[in-house]
């Protein structure tokens, strides 16, 4: 032993061996642990979103208060369907700006000075007010944002029923064209009749077919049955990219199919119009308002006769379970 040197103060290091156990120990830890973080913030993020349809259903009771009646899924403000482009002016999301703690946004709007000959989606008019994002408007667990410089999305729809003429003005729903529903009118049961549900935003590109819907005005098509229009190419992908007003896809679903239904959405306007599913992010199903302002989560392998009875207001069916 050589003088002056104490090897009891010697450190041993770790030799290469144990640094790859201790990595490969605290790879194992991440994988175990990095599932549970993201199943966390998805279950935040669907509780933000069934928080956001409680409020739409609040919003929609007020308004019923205030004005005796549910608002139109969209308001027109014209009555030339044949020539005129602007049956679609502001939605039912627009009306119930006040009741969602948006009313400055609300007084923006300048109704008096509505160019008839337009939709609200493509009028400069309104884009200062529909280019605002509002928060109760969207779910967090959507993972396509905002993809239009002039116009908010928004992941909530309207629901038409399973029945609608082409026009939206008599629906068996509680939303149409123009067409005001009134309390009394739901006699199935409000706790029995869906309002609103989840959609899923598209992102303005149509080779990313999972967000795409179906135009067509083949001879045959219709959208009443879906899959009439399915041989056609889904080419168009602006689904719930608009919040304020415009066309049927941005905010008006309906309940002939189950939520997240495996065929495409589809639109014939001259043959039935518009027949757009319940669809979201969450696996397994969608959550749906009903009348009453409750908000459940609708399993995507619902009875399609049960989903459809619960779209009607006045069918006089039997709903059982759901």
């Amino acid at each position: 032993m050589r003088p002056g040197i104490d090897h009891r103060a010697r450190r041993h290091a770790f030799t290469l061996i144990e640094l790859l156990v201790v990595i490969d120990i605290i790879a194992v830890l991440i994988a175990l642990l990095l599932p549970a973080v993201q199943q966390a913030r998805e279950a935040a993020r669907r509780t933000q979103c069934k928080n956001n349809l409680k409020q739409l259903g609040l919003a929609l009771h007020n308004y019923a208060d205030a004005f005796g009646m549910f608002p139109a899924g969209h308001m027109d403000t014209y009555t030339d369907y044949i020539s005129a482009g602007a049956r679609h002016q502001f939605s039912w999301l627009t009306a119930i700006l006040p009741y969602i703690d948006q009313t400055p946004l609300f007084n923006m709007i300048n109704f008096s000075d509505a160019d008839l000959m337009l939709n609200a989606n493509v009028n400069p008019k309104f884009y200062e007010v529909a280019g605002k994002s509002v928060p109760a408007f969207l779910c967090p667990s959507d993972p396509i944002g905002r993809v239009s410089p002039t116009l908010a999305p928004s992941n909530y729809m309207a629901s038409q029923g399973s029945l609608c003429d082409c026009r939206g003005n008599s629906c068996n729903g509680l939303f149409g064209h123009s067409s005001y529903t009134r309390l009394a009118w739901i006699t199935d049961g409000l706790s029995q009749t869906i309002a609103c549900g989840e959609t899923l935003k598209g992102d303005l590109n149509p080779a990313t077919l999972q967000d795409n819907y179906i135009f067509t005005n083949a001879s045959g098509s219709t959208a009443s049955n879906v899959s009439t229009c399915q041989s056609v190419a889904p080419t168009q992908s602006d689904r719930a990219t608009a919040w304020f007003g415009g066309q049927p896809q941005f905010n008006i679903m309906t309940t002939l199919r189950p939520p997240n239904d495996k065929q495409f959405d589809c639109i014939a306007p001259n043959y039935g119009c518009t027949n757009m599913a319940a669809r979201s992010a969450h696996v397994g199903g969608a959550h749906l308002i009903f009348a009453d302002g409750s908000v459940h989560f609708i399993s995507e392998n619902i009875s399609i006769t049960t989903f459809q009875a619960l779209g009607s207001r006045a069918g006089g069916e039997i709903v059982g379970e759901f």
